[in-house]
């Protein structure tokens, strides 16, 4: 339950904190840095005590979503809003040891999961919302 309620802090925090920052950096960047960021959390869970197999998938899985995050990033930034909710659908794939079985606390997929869908979901409606209004600006 307090994975939950964590959860969802920290996904609204994020998205405020988004909103705030956007008159700094476009939301494309911030939701670029929070893809790269959290595509390298599970490598680092990796490192300590797992066995070389699971770190090469959990390395690999992080360079997939880095260029996920990068192609996102040049080409079509709803990419990047796919990437983070992939990035949830990775979490519970560790739940339980379901089918990953990196020694990772406990409570970090639940907690994952519910961080990375509902900011997922704020940037893809942000990033479609900006589509919809580039697309209205440039209708002569």
């Amino acid at each position: 339950m307090i994975e939950t309620i964590s959860g969802v802090s920290v996904a609204v925090a994020t998205a405020i904190l988004s909103r705030l920052l956007s008159k700094y950096f476009t939301e494309k960047l911030i939701a670029t840095t929070i893809l790269v960021g959290i595509a390298f959390i599970y490598v680092g869970f990796a490192l300590k005590d797992n066995p070389v197999n699971l770190i090469i998938v959990e390395v690999a899985v992080a360079i997939f979503l880095y260029f996920l995050a990068i192609i996102g990033y040049n080409r079509n930034s709803l990419l990047i809003a796919y990437g983070i909710m992939l990035h949830g659908l990775w979490d519970i794939f560790h739940h339980g040891v379901f089918i990953i079985r990196t020694d990772i606390p406990g409570y970090w997929p639940s907690f994952c999961f519910i961080v990375d869908i509902i900011d997922g979901l704020y940037f893809l409606i942000a990033f479609k919302k900006e589509k919809q209004h580039q697309c209205i600006v440039s209708t002569p």
